[in-house]
């Protein structure tokens, strides 16, 4: 793992991205770009430092860098550009405690334009191994080359994949289609010894399809491509409204494509 990038309002749920992005490094290496975007710099000094300070950035290469603007996905994608960015990792809230940077709908707007991978937080992990990764796909032909990033992701982590075809209709579980697909899938990527299982799996929707299996499966981790606009804010609207989100959802890897 090499560059990741951070964007923090100093809120809450960015201190949890700033943990989990730490524990990432120290597992494999790879620097922490800690990013503010202000039109003050001189005001958030200050508030900067104490990031530096805390106790999971011990032992971390970590560069704290402000940039002055008022386009936050287009300066955290320059920053990306200009650092040689792998990933970027954001906490997701409705509502900022600072309202100056990102949670929220602009962390929806760097998934949608951003040219990078994004990891969304959504709370403080009680947990920080990632054993397990869930790629909910229509094993398309471009879902092939999202599961490049995902099983290199895995492949880092030493993690096992779960395979999952969502469906909302008995009639669509049961089409042979969708196994075929998913068996030609498993055989393109070889994933005998990688592979947990793989499911179809009917709900109401596919959204509290994701959230109920990851939930059933333990998952720490769901990977899905890009394509999908809206696809986080759903996920996390449909967990709230199932009150899920405290303590079960689990990071999401947002592939570009």
């Amino acid at each position: 793992m090499n560059n990741i990038l951070i964007p923090t309002d100093f809120s809450e749920n960015s201190i949890y991205a700033l943990e989990y992005a730490s524990f990432i490094a120290k597992s494999k290496g790879g620097k922490l770009i800690v990013l503010h975007i202000t039109i003050d710099v001189e005001r958030v000094k200050d508030q900067l430092e104490k990031i530096r300070a805390l106790p999971f950035f011990k032992e971390v290469d970590v560069e704290m860098i402000t940039y002055e603007g008022k386009s936050i996905t287009k300066t955290i994608n320059k920053v990306g550009i200009e650092f040689d960015i792998e990933l970027i990792l954001m906490g997701y809230n409705r509502v900022s405690n600072v309202g100056e940077i990102i949670m929220g709908s602009t962390t929806e707007n760097v998934i949608r334009n951003s040219q990078f991978n994004v990891l969304t937080i959504k709370h403080k992990m009680l947990s920080l191994d990632i054993d397990s990764i869930l790629f909910p796909s229509d094993f398309s032909a471009e879902s092939y080359t999202v599961f490049e990033t995902v099983k290199a992701f895995a492949d880092t982590f030493n993690a096992k994949i779960h395979l999952l075809r969502l469906v909302t209709s008995e009639k669509d579980k049961r089409a042979k289609n969708i196994i075929n697909k998913m068996n030609l899938f498993k055989e393109h990527f070889q994933l005998y010894k990688k592979l947990i299982k793989s499911s179809v799996y009917k709900d109401k929707t596919r959204e509290l399809g994701v959230l109920n299996y990851n939930i059933d499966n333990d998952i720490d981790m769901l990977a899905i491509g890009s394509h999908g606009k809206g696809i986080v804010k759903r996920l996390f609207k449909e967990s709230i409204s199932q009150d899920l989100v405290k303590n079960t959802f689990k990071p999401i890897l947002t592939i570009r494509y």
